[in-house]
């Protein structure tokens, strides 16, 4: 099995590579900036409407929260499953993955991905409803697959590849929700299950593939069901949480926001001959985690947000920029604004040397800089305070470290001073590390394993600062509130995108499938489960992208049809662009 995943990463890696190059990168960003500017800013100049058809209208219209249709679900039932798939670990591990590797410019960049993001949301919705259609069963069917192969082929020179770019949007939406859908939303529930209840993490896997399956089975009325009433209780107490912590570190915000712009344009390295790997990895890293978090520019959302019974497009584009909104510039930003205010102070956590003391198998944090390097509380992301020990090589400077282990037995190690960067992609933004014994085949712990604090356990570790002991449980219950509704919403992706390349029948089998893989995640690593999630994320934009550009010049037609019919009023009695299909525009009308 180590074997298999051994060449399952190497091969991920290399496509990684290309697949989230700097072109990626500049087809996502300019497709957002693109449709901005060909809309005119919409996002900012019709805030207004677009605030009161979305989370103003959940209030006071009930023709929004409930459906009459079926085989459809309610707008406010799109969302929440949308969100459910959205805001997932990626909205906690994935941004303390992007302020560990990018630092705390990874923010800005995270932002600047949602800005423009949401026009592409906006432009992937109104394209979906537009395009959409009813199965046999009468339910609708959408998705970036039926605007590519319906819409695209009328272009001249990219409509020849319509149909296989429309299949290979189907099979990377397949594949990415098993990877981002899927295993890295369970493996984090399983760590952290694991670390704050002691439960193995095949346990996990196994009760959480039943309750999924039979939520899964019912459908989307039924997961629209579920996540109506999850998404906004676990969003609502999270966002309190973080908000306690950071206004309760309201000292640090000047720190916050200073540390977060200097290091997104890298001006204190500038001298230093590293700004351009600092800013590079920054980009990168805040680009990542923001579209894996809100999933703008993937499509993926559109699958979900067809199945509404919403009749006018630019109405469901409207929820698109809202999902973007809440997902990243709220939910993303707040955990990132915890761990950027959270500091350590001499005491708070143990010196190495304590934690070697009395070393067990189970992970003890500690500093990595101490009162005798600097006085004060030292921020828990920065990179001038924080830095990693390695094993000693045999050369340099070393310490000797006497360990005593839970049972009496007593050992030495050799570490080497410091680790010494060399240039900005090396560091280590934590001030925190892991510490943990590792035990020989008698059972008996003959080593250290000393490794960064990542992810959900970073994250832990900056809300125990404030809610003690609690944080742990607090978080793990959030976690799982979070990432198994994104396992529920990416469970009908995937449903939807095999019934276009396989047909109804087919759905039954994938469901079974996606369901056996809840266990298979709850066991991997978590780095193999972010890796192949970034992977499938670029190959489901690729098609996805093309599509939304080619088609930009309708999306702007349908929304300006809609401004003018139902907002400036200019021409209130002209005929509305619902569908693309005669008989479906038809049936919208009445």
């Amino acid at each position: 099995m180590e074997k298999i995943v051994e060449i399952v990463s190497a091969v991920n890696d290399k496509i990684n590579g290309v697949v989230w190059g700097v072109p990626m990168l500049i087809l996502i960003v300019c497709t957002g900036i693109f449709m901005t500017i060909r809309t005119g800013v919409f996002q900012i100049r019709r805030a207004k409407e677009v605030s009161g058809k979305t989370i103003f209208a959940i209030f006071k219209n009930k023709s929004v929260t409930k459906s009459n249709d079926k085989k459809a679900i309610s707008q406010f039932q799109a969302l929440s499953t949308a969100l459910a798939a959205t805001i997932g670990t990626g909205n906690i591990a994935g941004v303390a993955t992007a302020l560990v590797a990018g630092g705390p410019g990874a923010v800005f960049w995270m932002w600047v991905s949602a800005f423009f993001g949401m026009m592409t949301k906006f432009s992937e919705n109104v394209l979906g409803i537009y395009f959409r259609k009813k199965n046999e069963d009468g339910e609708w069917a959408g998705g970036p697959m039926y605007y590519l192969e319906n819409g695209v082929k009328h272009k001249k020179v990219i409509g020849k590849i319509a149909k296989p770019l429309a299949v290979m949007f189907a099979v990377f939406c397949v594949l990415a929700s098993f990877g981002i859908g899927n295993m890295a939303q369970i493996n984090s529930i399983s760590s952290s299950m694991k670390v704050s209840f002691n439960i193995p993490s095949i346990i996990t896997g196994v009760v959480l593939a039943v309750i999924a399956g039979f939520v899964v089975v019912g459908g989307i009325q039924r997961i629209g069901k579920v996540t109506e009433k999850l998404v906004p209780f676990m969003a609502l107490a999270y966002i309190i949480g973080a908000l306690i912590i950071f206004f309760t570190n309201f000292k640090q915000i000047p720190y916050v926001f200073g540390s977060i712009f200097t290091s997104a344009f890298s001006f204190n390295a500038a001298l230093g001959g590293v700004a351009g790997s600092a800013v590079k990895l920054a980009v990168t890293m805040g680009f990542k985690r923001g579209v894996f978090s809100n999933e703008a520019g993937l499509g993926s959302s559109v699958l979900v947000n067809t199945s509404s019974d919403v009749k006018e497009p630019v109405v469901q584009g409207m929820w698109g920029i809202f999902e973007v909104f809440a997902d990243t510039i709220v939910v993303c930003t707040l955990t990132a604004f915890v761990l950027l205010s959270s500091t350590v102070k001499t005491g708070d956590s143990n010196s190495l040397e304590e934690a070697l003391s009395k070393i067990s198998t189970k992970p003890q944090y500690v500093e990595l800089v101490n009162g005798e390097d600097y006085e004060g509380a030292i921020p828990l992301i920065d990179k001038n305070s924080a830095g990693i020990f390695e094993k000693y090589d045999g050369e340099g400077e070393y310490e000797t470290f006497a360990v005593k282990t839970t049972d009496g037995k007593d050992f030495e190690i050799k570490l080497a001073k410091r680790y010494e960067s060399k240039d900005d992609s090396d560091y280590v933004y934590t001030n925190i590390m892991e510490v943990v014994g590792v035990e020989n085949e008698d059972g008996e712990i003959d080593s250290v394993k000393f490794s960064q604090v990542n992810g959900v356990p970073l994250v832990t570790y900056a809300f125990s600062k404030q809610f003690g002991s609690f944080a742990g449980k607090f978080l793990s219950i959030a976690i799982l509130l979070f990432a198994f509704s994104t396992v529920l919403g990416w469970s009908f992706y995937g449903t939807k995108a095999i019934e276009y390349l396989l047909g109804k029948k087919a759905t039954v089998v994938y469901k079974v499938i996606f369901v056996l893989f809840i266990v298979v995640g709850a066991t991997m690593t978590l780095d193999l489960a972010w890796e192949l999630a970034d992977t499938f994320n670029a190959l489901m934009a690729i098609p996805n992208l093309i599509g939304v550009l080619s088609l930009s010049g309708l999306v702007v037609k349908i929304t300006r049809n809609y401004v003018d019919r139902k907002v400036t009023k200019k021409t209130p009695d002209a005929k509305p662009m619902l569908s693309v299909y005669p008989d479906i525009q038809e049936e919208q009308q009445t």
